[in-house]
């Protein structure tokens, strides 16, 4: 152990920070890489959503679209963002789905729009991220626990 941790005010942050970080299922540090992923998707969706590029509603001719494919970005990456952490598949699941969707209609709109194959494939390979992720979890509804 380090020496720092004999301190009076580091001994419980740190205590409180391990007996949670423990209670994160196994494997712990993939799960907190997915909730960081699964923030920083959450952000993208909100700023799409609610800070939309003036070119594309005007291509899309409104911002409907893209109010919609935004919260499905933003809705999914909460219901994943709950769920990763305890293991909750069947929910993790279900955000993917959410998030897949809002990340299927951006890149159409781009691919549509006709953005740079670079832009538009950085979507396609998030989508296929998730994808092997679905397919680590399909069969489950909960994380398997170790005792």
């Amino acid at each position: 152990m380090s020496k720092y941790l004999h301190l009076p005010f580091i001994s419980p942050i740190y205590m409180t920070l391990f007996a949670v970080y423990m209670k994160i299922a196994e494997p712990r540090v993939k799960r907190l890489i997915y909730f960081v992923i699964y923030i920083l998707l959450g952000t993208i969706g909100a700023l799409s959503a609610f800070g939309p590029n003036e070119r594309m509603s005007v291509f899309l001719g409104g911002q409907a679209l893209i109010y919609f494919y935004g919260i499905l970005i933003v809705a999914g990456a909460v219901v994943c963002l709950i769920s990763v952490l305890p293991g909750i598949w069947i929910f993790e699941r279900a955000g993917l789905v959410g998030l897949g969707t809002g990340i299927v209609l951006y890149a159409a709109t781009l691919i549509i729009f006709g953005a740079s194959p670079t832009i538009s494939f950085f979507p396609i390979i998030i989508i296929l991220v998730f994808l092997l992720r679905w397919l680590d979890i399909k069969d489950y509804m909960l994380a398997p626990r170790k005792e």
